[in-house]
Order: structure tokens, then C-alpha cells, then sequence
């Protein structure tokens, strides 16, 4: 089905953009059929029967659905990333650790503030995140020169904070992994409990958002107790009490739990089918397909179906979700990956608007991004144009008809080989 666009000048791309007779998700719940303007790369109004300025390049929607932008809540960059991600509606990324400079950071931090056409998803940092020596994700960077900053113990944690803030870390990022897993041992050093909490203490004291890469039971109780703002990871290694939801919930901590990058893990055959879809594949760049269909060996199926079971058990608990796939993982890829991260969210008991939220308002509200993530006046015209309802059938979201980044629509075409 083809998206009928009133005829205009090329020069019209500048121009106010009216979208009539859309069903509109705001980001948080259905509005209904209403008219969207955007002027200047802002939503300029959104009612019934509005009338666009002279020139205005007019979108019939006819009844198609109307979102915001998605949001990922826990990526890695690289280069061509946020251009992968934006042709699949991904209009915002959170990094949760890059050695970016601060030239990259700087350039990022301009993009997100204009709204000119851009080409890529705007992007949020944690930056360099505090790890041990040695400690996750360093045993990635092979022999990195010159290495990755490490917070050793007898470092001033505080000091590692402060530094992290002025390279230009958006919110700080805490990793606490041993690696070990079941009857597997520890094969990576980890802060102490003690230390643990005291890292987090330091980067409390900064008064900017914490949120901790942590994976077993034990570790998601130390920084629950010590404040952290959001856990980044299912608990993989054991069930999660309601105690501790419960306290999440009191406190409003937030869980990103990166299913998609579990279910590859595990062996799990999401990312082919999600490859070989005819709504997806003409897409994917030559990197997005080849990390879709990375002939994986199935390793740990029980840590998905361990994470699995939190994530239905935290919503039951009312805790804040938001969804983050934790590419680029085995099996992931920029952009159609949260396809699948929010389905395994409708299957964990999300409905399928909260699932929507959780990509949306909920990252927005979470990380004070509060410029994006709805569709109300005064905010950025990040906007997905989609046959279906998603609200009801969360798969719609796949079925795009237009894409528009800041107001001006997204070429889809992928890079040439």
C-alpha cells in the first residue's frame, strides 16, 4: 500500500508537514483520529480538522496508525549505527558504553539539539562506564591502546565520576559481572559487595542518573539497597523475590532487560525470521543482515528462561520497563532488533500500549530526554507512520509506511554494498 502525498516542489521538504486523519498513539495512549501539523521539526498542533499553511506538504494517513519515534534504551554504538537504526524508526539510542571522543560526544550532543534533517538516531551516552581492571566489557577491547579507564580499588571514585561527567557522559554506567553462572565459576575480576556499593555511592553524589550492568540476584540487591535508578540486564541467575520488586517499585527503579539479546544467547531463531521478513529485509544494511543471521551456538538457554520469568515477574510488580535490546549482541542488529525486544515484552505480559510506552514515553520520562518520545505540541516531530494498530498487535510497528526524523522523512534505501 502506497502513502499518498499531495504533489509539491522538492523545495516543499522544508516546508510545515500536515498529516490528516492518522490514529494517533501519543506515546502513552490512543488518542483517536486526529490531524498532525509539524513546522520547523517540532509538532506545531494536533487536533481534529486542522488547517496546514500555504505549501503545506499534506499526508493522507487514511486511519494508519501514528507513533512517536522508538526509543532503544541500551545499545553500543559504532559508525553507521544510528543511520541503521533510523531507517527502521528508531529515532533515539541510549549508548550504555563508548569510548567515543569528546569531538563524537560534542557532535551527538549538536545533532540531538537541532532540528535540521539528519541521517542518523540521535544518541544518548553513559559513556566510559566503571568497571574493575580487567572487569566487563574490558576482555572485549583486546589489546587497546591506550586502555579503557578502569576504576581500580584504591581509586577515588568520586574522582572517576566527576571525570566521566566531563567527558561528556549523558548519565553513569556501573558494571558489576564476575561471569559466572550456575556451577560456571568467576572468569572476570568484580568489584567487592563493599566497593560495589560504594561505587555507586560516588556516582549518587553527582546527582545525575546510575544505572548498573548486573545480571545475578545477589549483585541486583546491593544496588537496589544502594539507590541505583535503573538495572540494566534481567537477573539471569536466579529468580527474582517479590521483596526486592517490591522495593523496585517503591523506589521506581527501572529495568531495561534486553530479551533480544538473551533469546540469540540462547539459540533462539527470532533474528533469521526477522531477516528473511519481507517488511524488513529490503531494509538491512549489509551489516544489520549479517548480525541477524550470525550462525550462533545455542550457549546458555537457561539464563533466557530464567530472565524470561523476572521480566513477567517485574511487571507483574508494576516496576517501570524499559525496552533496550543490547546491540550489538550475537544475533543483533540496530533498528529491527527492538521488534523483537518488544514482542518478548507483549509475551513476558506486557500489553501491547505498554510495550509501546516502554519504548517511548518511558525512556523519554526516565532519562529527562522530555523533548521526544510523545506526540504533543512542542516537541520533536520524531513520528512512525504505520498500516495497523499496534496497540493492539504489537507486529504493526514492523509494517512501516513513513518514517520522519526532526520533521523530514527518512530515506529507507540501505547504504550500497
Amino acid at each position: 500500500m502506497t502513502l499518498s502525498v499531495m504533489a509539491v516542489p522538492a523545495a516543499a521538504a522544508d516546508r510545515p508537514l500536515l498529516i490528516r486523519d492518522a490514529r494517533v498513539f501519543d506515546g502513552t495512549h490512543m488518542l483517536g483520529r486526529r490531524d498532525v501539523l509539524v513546522e520547523n521539526g517540532r509538532i506545531a498542533a494536533v487536533g481534529r480538522r486542522l488547517k496546514g499553511p500555504a505549501g503545506a506538504k499534506l499526508v493522507e494517513a487514511r486511519g494508519r496508525t501514528l507513533l512517536p519515534g522508538l526509543m532503544d534504551g541500551h545499545v553500543h554504538v559504532f559508525a553507521g549505527a544510528q543511520a541503521d537504526a533510523l531507517r527502521f524508526g528508531v529515532t533515539t539510542v541510549f549508548d550504555m558504553y563508548s569510548d567515543a571522543d569528546r569531538a563524537t560526544i560534542a557532535r551527538w550532543r549538536a545533532q540531538r539539539r537541532s532540528d535540521a534533517p539528519v541521517t542518523e538516531a540521535d544518541t544518548f551516552t553513559a559513556g566510559i562506564g566503571a568497571t574493575p581492571p580487567g572487569g566487563h566489557p574490558t576482555e572485549m577491547g583486546g589489546n587497546q591502546s591506550p586502555p579503557l579507564p578502569t576504576l581500580a580499588d584504591g581509586a577515588d571514585a568520586a574522582t572517576f565520576m566527576r571525570t566521566r561527567i566531563a567527558a561528556g557522559s549523558d548519565y553513569l554506567k556501573i558494571l558489576q559481572d564476575d561471569g559466572a553462572r550456575g556451577s560456571k565459576p568467576p572468569t572476570l575480576p568484580a568489584f567487592s559487595p563493599e566497593r560495589f556499593a560504594q561505587v555507586i555511592a560516588a556516582a549518587k553524589a553527582t546527582g545525575e542518573l546510575v544505572v548498573v550492568h548486573v545480571q545475578k540476584l545477589a549483585d541486583a540487591r546491593i544496588a537496589v539497597a544502594s539507590g541505583v535508578n535503573a538495572l540494566e540486564h534481567a537477573v539471569c541467575d536466579a529468580p527474582m523475590d517479590d521483596a526486592l520488586i517490591a522495593k523496585m517499585q517503591k523506589r521506581g527503579v527501572a529495568q531495561t532487560d534486553t530479551l533480544a539479546t538473551y533469546a540469540g544467547l540462547a539459540g533462539a531463531d527470532y533474528a533469521r525470521k526477522l531477516a528473511a521478513d519481507p517488511l524488513v529485509a529490503p531494509y538491512l544494511s549489509a551489516t544489520q543482515r549479517s548480525m541477524l543471521t550470525l550462525d550462533w551456538k545455542r550457549a546458555r538457554p537457561q539464563d533466557f528462561a530464567i530472565a524470561r520469568a523476572n521480566v513477567a515477574r517485574l511487571i507483574r510488580g508494576g516496576v517501570t520497563m524499559i525496552a533496550g535490546t543490547d546491540t550489538p549482541n550475537p544475533t543483533t542488529a540496530f533498528g529491527p532488533s527492538l521488534y523483537i525486544e518488544l514482542q518478548l515484552l507483549v509475551n513476558a505480559g506486557l500489553t501491547p500500549t505498554q510495550a509501546l510506552v516502554s519504548a517511548m514515553s518511558a525512556p523519554a520520562r526516565f532519562f529527562g530526554t522530555t523533548d521526544r518520545g510523545r506526540i504533543a505540541p512542542g516537541l520533536k516531530a520524531d513520528l512512525l507512520l504505520v498500516d495497523g494498530d499496534p496497540t493492539k498487535e504489537i507486529s504493526a510497528v514492523q509494517h512501516i509506511v513513513a518514517i520522519w526524523k526532526n520533521g523530514h522523512e527518512v530515506d529507507r534505501r540501505p547504504p550500497v554494498k
